[in-house]
Order: structure tokens, then sequence, then C-alpha cells
């Protein structure tokens, strides 16, 4: 029997776990990276897996957040006033998803695809993908309850999935208790109990490491340039290093899905979010990974290091550092962990994170391109998200039968309805 050969198209978390599951089901494939694998946006994040969490980035109230973010560069979410015009067609969609009902659907979705990822990366690990998995609860402390209480709010249709989601706030008191390293001004909070971290490049290169063992050619250094297509199929890319056959592929590039997109005519409306992170020592180190609420801002202990990331940054793609995103990080960090300390400069870092504008990643198959695949858009969910949605997709590539939980992530969604398009006026 003839193995399909299938090339995955980006070497970040979305596109290893793909290709893992690829070849699990049988598959020859080859990852092609334009850089080296794991240097994009699955580099620098907390190494969170928490589908209890996870949420669509558009919620209720953002619009007006982002309004007053434009003449505030030490927002959490910032857009740069020069974006906004190039921009104005992703962010009219993006607010209109900002409302109650889009979010709780969006999370049930979520959480739908995420439900089986701890069995599936403790399957990953028995497997020889040699990383640790840190089993640990999620702290999420802030100082305003209001804040606190509607955060909460929005979980609670993950119940109906099975996930343990908090029925009241811990005060003040109980808070320090758990987290010593908290200051006072950490009033209210919760726990969330279906959370574990890894270190991200640790998860990367052990991912890496197990594909080559199975065989799968990892070509860096090799970037996709075009397509060569033979009626509605898709018989060879050409790439920096030369033409590659294949009988299948999937992009998985991260941030740059939109611009490989239109190789096929297809448009998805993909954005470069970028984040920040850094590494810093504090005197005393959390005993749990942490939500800062008010700074929006993630933490994991890494070893004797705290991973800090945060913020939401479109000013294209580039990963330009601006010091006073980071600034405002750290000062929002300060403020709620004692004895914080400065950043390790050797720590500091931005990647982007693909984002559509319902916040929802792509997980498709091209509508015109039979054996073309999309797997993106993951925004800051891509440790959470990969193995299910690699797993699921895989079994999409080789059966060609759309599983059922990547229904709500079809590439066709953002489409404007027939009906709604202008119609020629009828001639006189």
């Amino acid at each position: 029997m003839t193995h399909p050969h299938v090339i995955v198209v980006g070497g970040g978390i979305a596109g290893l776990s793909t290709a893992y599951y690829l070849r699990q089901a049988g598959a020859d494939v080859t990852v092609l990276e334009t850089r080296r694998v794991g240097t994009g946006a699955s580099w620098g994040n907390t190494g969170w897996i928490t589908p209890a969490q996870a949420g669509p980035l558009p919620e209720p109230g953002l619009v007006g957040y982002g309004l007053r973010s434009l003449v505030d560069p030490r927002s959490a979410l910032y857009f740069e006033p020069r974006q906004l015009v190039r921009m104005t067609p992703w962010l009219l969609q993006f607010a209109a998803r900002c409302n109650e009902f889009d979010h709780a659907r969006g999370r049930i979705a979520l959480g739908r695809l995420g439900v089986r990822c701890f069995e599936l990366l403790e399957r990953m690990v028995a497997d020889g993908v040699d990383v640790e998995l840190h089993r640990a609860k999620l702290l999420v402390a802030g100082r305003s309850a209001e804040h606190a209480e509607s955060f909460l709010a929005r979980m609670r249709p993950l119940a109906t999935l099975g996930f343990a989601v908090p029925s009241s706030l811990l005060s003040g008191a109980e808070i320090s208790v758990l987290e010593p390293a908290l200051t006072d001004v950490a009033t209210v909070g919760f726990v969330i109990e279906q959370h574990w971290y890894v270190d991200p490049p640790a998860l990367i290169a052990a991912l890496r490491d197990r594909l080559r063992m199975l065989e799968v050619e990892i070509a860096e250094g090799t970037e996709m340039r075009d397509a060569d297509m033979h009626g509605s199929r898709l018989r060879a890319v050409h790439t920096s290093t030369g033409i590659r056959r294949c009988d299948a592929a999937v992009l998985a590039p991260g941030a740059w899905l939109a611009s490989l997109s239109h190789l096929f005519a297809e448009r998805l409306p993909v954005q470069a979010g970028k984040g920040y992170s850094f590494e810093l020592r504090p005197r005393s180190m959390p005993r749990h990974p942490l939500l800062l609420l008010e700074p929006h801002v993630g933490c994991s202990p890494l070893g004797d290091r705290l991973r800090i990331a945060g913020t939401m940054e479109f000013s294209g793609v580039n990963t330009r550092l601006n010091w006073r995103r980071i600034e405002s990080i750290l000062g929002g960090v300060s403020v709620m962990i004692e004895d914080a300390g400065p950043p390790d400069e050797d720590s500091v870092w931005s990647g982007l994170r693909p984002i559509a504008p319902d916040g929802l990643p792509i997980i498709d198959r091209d509508p015109r391109v039979q054996n073309l695949f999309f797997a993106g858009a993951y925004s800051m969910l891509g440790m959470t998200l990969a193995a299910p949605a690699g797993e699921s997709l895989a079994g999409f590539v080789i059966s060609g039968e759309r599983p059922a939980e990547l229904e709500p992530f079809r590439c066709t969604r953002f489409r404007v309805p027939s009906r709604l398009r202008s119609r020629p006026r009828s001639a006189r």
C-alpha cells in the first residue's frame, strides 16, 4: 500500500503536532520551515495548556477598551495608528464579535476541541516525546471583584462540557495563603483546576526530535514560494531549495497564513498580534502559574526563572521590540508580585500570534483545492489546541471526512453570504 506524502508548511507547535499525527496515521511527512522550528510564537509564550480558560479574543466590552488603547501605547491591547486603515475590514469583523452570544459560542467550540489536550499530551510523552508536563493549577488573581466575576462568568458555559468551573471568588486572605508571592494588591481571584503548563522550547525540541526518529523530514531554512496545480489539486510546492511534490499539503505558517493562502486565491483574514515575554528571578518564586487580571499578564515558573508574557500589539508583521510595552508589563507585574526584580536581558522576546477576527482557529480544507488544508489562527491557544487540532486534522487529511469538532473552524465562515452581496442592476 502506498503511503500518501503530505507536506506541512510551518514548524511551530501547530505544524509539528499536525505532522506527528499524520505520521501516526501512516503518511510520509515533510515539514518545511522558513527559519528554525519553534522560533515563532511557539517559542516565548507561557506554555499554558488550559482548555477550561480558553476563550476567543473578542469579548464583550473590548471595543471600548480598544478605542481607549489607541491613545495609550502602554495598554495591554494596542493598535498602531498607521495600521488602522489597512486593518479596517478585519477590525469591523472583530468588533461585531465582541458580544456575549458569540463569545459564549466560541468558548464552547474551543472547549469541545481542546477537551482531550491533556490525554493527548500524556500519550505523546508515553510515545517518546521527552518533555516534562507540569500539572499545576492556575491561580487567577486581580484587584477588582467586578472584573474577576465577569471573567469567571464567561467561563461558566464550559461546565456543560465537564470542565470544573469555580462557583465563587476567593478573598484576598485566601489568595495570600495560596500564593505568598503575591502582594496585598491581589484582593480577589479563583483557581482553575484543569491546567498544565510546559516549557515551550523544550516541547518543540522534544517533538522535533521524536518526528525525526519517526523518519519525518524537517527541512529548516526552506521557504514556500509558489504552488504547482493540476486542475483542483496541488501537485507540488516551489520552495527556496527546490520543487517538492506531494499528495496533500497543510499550511500551518502562523502569522504568515494569510499571505500564503493568497497563492491559492484564498483570502484568510488573519492578522499578526504581537506578544512579548521575558523572564525574571523574583525573590520568592510563585507556587502556581498566575494570570494577573488587570495587567493582562500570564506567569509560569520555569526552574529558577519566572516567564512573564502579555500584551497584544497590532503593528504589522514584524518582531521589533517596543520597550514601552515591556516596561508596561513589568510595571503591572511588579505591583502584584513581591520583589519581582528586573527582566533578564537575554530573555526579552516578541513573537507574532496569528489571529482571525472571531478569535477562533482556521482548521479546514480549502474549498477549491481538494488536497490543501489549513491549520492556523490559534491566537494565544497554540499549546492547548495543537495536539487535539492536529489529531483531528490528520484524520481529515487521510480520510477526507471532516470531524464534527472542526465544524466551527471552517475557512469559509468569513465570506459574505450570497444574499447579502450587492447584485448587479438590471439593464434598462
